[in-house]
């Protein structure tokens, strides 16, 4: 979601939208948090009471713009690397490798037995 600031000149204020997005969806994640920007993942809801709720607060949270989709393959990969971003071996990748970018590192998953 996008977050209207009061003035055009100030930074918007994001704690109303964080606490009411806390209170409405009890266990959601904030996966992201930029200037006017937030996004969560919620679990637990349909997506039309997803919809329904934040159309209903939209005004009141000063809510610019907002979607809501499922969660794709490609943002489980990513969550998944950044989960594993801490790993102290390296693999990097052959820069002709598809999807690599100069100096691109891979960190491989942690075996547990």
């Amino acid at each position: 979601m996008k977050i209207r600031a009061a003035k055009a000149s100030l930074t918007p204020d994001l704690n109303p939208a964080e606490a009411f997005m806390d209170s409405t969806f009890p266990g959601c994640i904030q996966r992201e948090k930029h200037f006017n920007t937030l996004q969560y993942e919620i679990s637990t809801s349909s997506l039309a009471k997803i919809f329904q709720v934040v159309l209903a607060n939209k005004d009141r949270l000063n809510i610019e713009d907002y979607s809501v989709s499922q969660t794709t393959l490609d943002q489980v990969f990513v969550n998944f690397a950044k989960q594993q971003s801490g790993e102290e071996d390296t693999i990097v990748l052959h820069p002709r490798a598809a999807g690599a970018r100069r100096d691109m590192r891979v960190f491989p998953a942690k075996t547990i037995s």
